[in-house]
């Protein structure tokens, strides 16, 4: 089955107070595992991830073919701007399009909308396979993003969320959480005077992404948002108790 809302809370337990583990978006595929009253236990496909979704934010899609590569977009009714929205569409949705003509793309809904096609600006879109070679780009188009923890909406997210859904973009699919993703097989950096736009900092539960050689872009809690700033600025709030742990270079595919 494929989610048919813009995002769909996975909890850790079937209930609407139980934490937050994750998001999952629009048109991503998920593995039917149990079901309670009106929960389902999944697997994301995406990343292997496990937990509790609706079921009303469920159904049956036709094959993906694309995903949405800007910060948010929009379902329309009609190919006109001035068309009603269906719903938004986050950073890193996926969806099945029927066809392109220049400015507008023409998806197919899921079997459980009364409107089977929408349609959504062609430059917000790319091929499932095809690549984003500044996938750092990406990361930057979420600057002032609201931190949330568990969050991996382009509304709302948090630190391995805003490495994990851009670096998809570059073609690789990587895990979720920090204490996975810093388990990558990726050049290990040993010299932080030698950074460049593409290494990524990870402390403990906490990850960054340099833009340059100076400066870092992260969703954070101290800010409570996604922000670019100096990295010796983030060391020095750290402190000793969280020294940074490991630098990698994921300008390389793993």
């Amino acid at each position: 089955m494929n989610v048919i809302t813009p995002s769909s809370f996975m909890k850790t337990k079937p209930d609407e107070t139980s934490e937050l583990e994750t998001e999952c978006l629009f048109g991503e595929a998920v593995q039917l595992l149990d079901s309670q009253s009106e929960w389902s236990y999944c697997k994301l496909l995406t990343d292997n991830y496990l937990g509790w979704v609706k079921k009303k934010d469920l159904g049956f899609s036709s094959s993906i073919t694309h995903r949405v590569v800007t910060n948010r977009s929009f379902l329309l009714e009609k190919n006109d701007i001035k068309s009603n929205p269906i719903c938004y569409l986050p950073l890193g949705a996926q969806l099945s399009v029927k066809k392109i003509k220049s400015q507008w793309s023409e998806v197919r809904l899921s079997k459980n909308d009364n409107q089977k096609l929408a349609f959504i600006p062609s430059n917000h879109i790319i091929k499932i396979d095809d690549k984003v070679k500044d996938w750092v780009g990406v990361a930057e188009e979420l600057i002032g993003t609201p931190y949330r923890w568990g969050g991996r909406n382009s509304i709302g997210l948090d630190c391995s969320a805003l490495l994990q859904l851009s670096y998809q973009t570059f073609g690789q699919y990587i895990p979720r959480n920090t204490n996975d993703q810093i388990s990558l097989q990726k050049e290990i950096v040993t010299d932080i005077d030698k950074l460049k736009r593409g290494f990524v900092v990870f402390w403990k539960g906490h990850v960054g992404i340099m833009v340059d050689e100076l400066n870092c872009i992260h969703a954070n809690a101290y800010h409570m948002k996604t922000i670019v700033e100096p990295l010796h600025d983030i060391i020095f709030r750290m402190g000793s108790q969280y020294p940074i742990i490991k630098i990698m270079n994921f300008n390389n595919k793993i």
